[in-house]
């Protein structure tokens, strides 16, 4: 490595260091990009108030949602047929 090399990366390190710092710790970039939990819902989730804010539902629990959907569905279905056939 040359010694340009080593002062260029010296002059730059603490610079992207601190702009890493910011974006990772900001709101805009959760305004910008919609990704992840904000700084404050992470200190929530730190202390315990959101439990799990940050993780997906498991395969299990979306075939439970799914289940309950279709259920409610066949259901409304069933009463708007009843409806039709008796001339509502």
């Amino acid at each position: 490595m040359s010694r340009i090399g080593r002062r260029v990366r010296a002059a730059v390190n603490p610079l992207s260091t601190t702009a890493t710092r910011w974006w990772c710790h900001s709101a805009m970039r959760h305004r910008l990009t919609g990704y992840g939990p904000t700084a404050a819902q992470r200190r929530l989730i730190r202390h315990g108030v959101i439990r799990g804010g940050d993780r997906a539902p498991s395969a299990g629990q979306m075939r439970s949602r799914g289940a309950a959907i279709d259920v409610l569905l066949s259901e409304d279905d069933r009463e708007s047929g009843e409806v039709n056939r008796n001339g509502s």
